[in-house]
């Protein structure tokens, strides 16, 4: 009692008192949950404050009020993830790419990107010597240096006493588990006030984000995944072996794949395209919030943004001969002009393309095929492996689909490669599990295609995404179906990359047609 009472004072009043601050110190999740509602309560307020009293006000001067308001509390809320850390990192490296997100918040949050602090050593050594052993018993050399920081739990580059093979240690920072359950209640609890329809979009997350924290469970589905796509695609792309006697709940030992992180090649090809990407936003964030935008309504003020002469070339070009023909003569104009590198721009090009046919190819077996797959294949989970392979790292973002959901989402794929009417496609989308304000099919029909097809000229232009979205909007949208789209938005934003304009359906269409092919289980 004395807990549910305090959760809800904290939530609406400062708080204070020793003998809370005695109960808070015992409970860490408790405290984190005061220090949470110390500062967002009065930011819940201000806004339902501002609201209420600009009600009957104009646009402008309603817009100037929320925006002191966003300007003040994105850098007090961005105070107080980096104090707090754990899934509200999670949640803010979520936020800064999301369209539904204030700028300013945006703005502030993109430090999350690429700069997660990394737990002192002394408290990594601690949980993998609590898990394994002795550090200096078990490993000839051990990086003090993070490799990789995330919310969770961070990574070091590690050397095997025994065989002298160098691995990656994965470790759980100490009390990640234990606060995760208190910061998903506070989560949960703001976005009820703040946005209740994105709540069914937090599960999924909050569900996912669960998954991560027992490393037992990546384990299983790495060594799932390896076994399933290694006979297979073993030409192409490296999944890292797991060393199960050295990894428990809290500690994961892979095999070290070679070779950089695909996200800085990407980098280069899309300054090449004359497409800017913030050195403070990861490649996978940006490819997130470039597809966003690309499926929100867009603004009057879109027609007349300025662009770069190299998008302006493609986006013109592709208006006047085509898409794919307009990629075409702007990889060749960038290739020539000595902006990809000469000649071994070119070469690097088609390992890209290579790579991005690979990896859509490895996801359709995984999703339609297997079943189970990985749901963050984002560039910075990919390694550029010297051999021309792709490496895949990163198995935390696990979805398995059961077979209903499985063959609904594989007969979409091939409704949508097929180009078969909107009537059949939206049928379809339908029995997938989506639902729209009025039902229509041709609405149902176009988001299928824009999700999962080729971009078409029409595409390009803001107010074809105006006008569709005028005619309806979706209001339900099943989690299966969200994290195949997110692996197809990941893999379709690559290919822009690899300037190709991809249709995922038809990429995926052999193993969607085979999942129905085989019938139930």
């Amino acid at each position: 009692m004395l807990r549910t009472l305090a959760r809800g004072g904290a939530a609406t009043v400062g708080i204070g008192g020793t003998a809370l601050a005695a109960y808070a110190y015992g409970d860490p999740g408790f405290g984190r949950q005061v220090s949470f509602w110390r500062v967002t309560g009065p930011a819940v307020l201000s806004y339902a404050a501002c609201s209420a009293k600009h009600k009957k006000s104009d646009a402008d001067t309603k817009a100037r009020a929320f925006a002191a308001l966003h300007d003040h509390y994105s850098k007090v809320s961005l105070d107080l993830i980096l104090e707090l850390r754990g899934l509200y990192i999670k949640f803010g490296q979520a936020a800064a790419s999301s369209p539904f997100v204030p700028q300013a918040y945006r703005t502030q949050f993109k430090v999350l990107q690429n700069d997660v602090p990394s737990e002192d050593f002394a408290a990594i050594k601690q949980v993998v010597e609590e898990e394994l052993g002795p550090l200096d018993e078990l490993f000839e050399e051990f990086s003090e240096s993070a490799c990789g920081a995330a919310s969770i739990g961070q990574a070091h580059v590690a050397k095997l006493r025994t065989t002298g093979e160098t691995v990656v240690v994965k470790v759980q920072y100490p009390s990640a588990a234990r606060i995760f359950l208190a910061d998903a209640q506070c989560l949960r609890t703001l976005i009820s006030l703040a946005n209740p329809e994105a709540l069914p979009a937090f599960e999924e997350f909050e569900k996912q984000l669960a998954l991560e924290l027992d490393y037992r469970a990546e384990l299983a589905n790495l060594t799932a995944i390896f076994d399933a796509i290694m006979p297979t695609f073993a030409d192409r792309v490296v999944v890292p072996r797991a060393h199960s006697t050295l990894s428990t709940g809290r500690v994961l030992t892979l095999e070290y794949l070679p070779g950089p992180k695909l996200e800085g090649e990407m980098r280069r090809q899309m300054a090449a395209l004359g497409m800017r990407v913030d050195e403070s936003e990861s490649m996978r964030d940006w490819i997130q919030r470039l597809e966003a935008q690309t499926t929100q309504p867009a603004t009057e003020a879109d027609d007349d943004e300025r662009e770069p002469w190299r998008a302006w070339l493609g986006r013109v070009g592709a208006r006047v001969v085509g898409i794919d023909a307009a990629l075409w003569v702007v990889g060749k104009v960038l290739a020539t002009g000595g902006a990809a590198g000469g000649a071994g721009g070119l070469r690097s090009q088609e390992e890209l393309r290579t790579c991005l046919h690979s990896l859509v190819e490895v996801h359709g077996f995984e999703i339609f095929v297997h079943g189970l797959f990985n749901a963050d294949p984002h560039p910075g989970n990919l390694i550029a492996m010297g051999d021309g392979k792709v490496g895949l790292i990163d198995y935390g973002q696990c979805k398995r689909l059961e077979e209903g959901p499985r063959r609904a989402i594989a007969e979409l794929m091939v409704k949508v490669a097929d180009d078969a009417p909107h009537a059949e496609v939206a049928a379809a989308f339908r029995r997938v599990g989506v639902r729209t304000e009025h039902g229509g099919d041709e609405f149902l029909g176009k988001m299928a295609r824009l999700m999962f097809g080729r971009v078409s000229v029409e595409m390009l232009e803001p107010k074809w995404h105006r006008d569709l979205h005028k005619t309806d909007k979706m209001t339900h949208y099943p989690p299966d179906l969200l994290m195949v789209h997110r692996v197809a938005l990941i893999l379709r934003g690559l290919s822009v990359a690899c300037r190709e304009n991809v249709s995922i359906a038809e990429l995926w269409r052999p193993h969607a047609a085979a999942a129905l092919d085989a019938g139930p289980d």
